[in-house]
């Protein structure tokens, strides 16, 4: 099984960062653009029929294998009702060696994400949300050895409902705290996947905000036969900073 530092399978979609935006007054519209980036380390594995490659990726590492990144979200309040778009798109290229320099690894992997959530105000602080996370892999591995060249090749996509709660609460003057948990997969698309967020957005005028944070996102997926050359498995963490520009209107 190999081991190598400087690439990955896969990156894991970055999802639901503009929820701090403002709250707006019952029955108006508040409408949110957000441009954002996230950096952010990758624990975890990844399978293509009989090759796994455990992965540890550092922010440095991901952000050495970037070929191409573009991440914005739109979110719509109206006091009551919210609705959220969030749409990523990564190009990510690689190459590493294993123990020795014997083995050595190239992956090119384009990732596409897509995520509506539904939100309904509980309390003027709290709302419950329902999301659904639309994930499209395109993976082409190539292991070369001493002995051997081996390629392996996947496209895979899937659809997460999610569950989740979210916090939003002015603490100063133009300052806001987000705190955000979402929860699905169960089993209809992933078997599990979740994320942890909490930010901070400083409203720095009528129109433009700041946004920063730090987000902890996860996934467990499976399809296929174990052994066969169609099987994919890919069980990744991923935990970082995100920093992201707000435009109101």
């Amino acid at each position: 099984m190999l081991s190598l530092r400087q690439w990955s399978i896969v990156a894991v979609p970055l999802l639901g960062c503009c929820g701090a935006t403002a709250v707006a007054a019952d029955g108006d519209w508040q409408h949110t653009a957000v441009v954002y980036g996230m950096g952010a380390a990758i624990d975890g594995d990844a399978t293509i029929g009989d090759i796994t490659v455990p992965i540890e990726m550092s922010i440095s590492d991901l952000f050495d294998s970037l070929e191409f990144g573009a991440m914005f979200a739109y979110r719509a309040d109206n006091g009551t009702w919210s609705i959220t778009a969030d749409t990523t798109f990564m190009g990510l290229g690689g190459t590493g060696k294993g123990p020795a320099g014997f083995v050595k690894g190239n992956v090119d992997l384009d990732q596409f994400t897509l995520m509506g959530t539904l939100g309904r105000r509980l309390t003027p602080t709290l709302e419950a949300l329902f999301s659904l996370s639309y994930f499209d892999l395109s993976s082409d591995l190539t292991i070369t050895g001493p002995l051997e060249t081996r390629k392996a090749s996947v496209d895979a996509d899937w659809v997460d409902p999610m569950l989740g709660l979210q916090y939003n609460a002015p603490f100063a003057d133009d300052w806001r705290l987000n705190l955000r948990g979402d929860i699905g997969g169960f089993g209809i698309g992933s078997d599990l996947s979740y994320q942890v967020l909490a930010n901070v957005h400083w409203q720095a005028n009528e129109r433009i905000g700041l946004v920063v944070g730090y987000r902890l996102i996860g996934f467990d997926y499976e399809d296929g036969s174990k052994g066969s050359a169609s099987y994919q498995h890919f069980d990744l963490t991923q935990q970082g900073p995100l920093v992201g520009m707000t435009i109101s209107f």
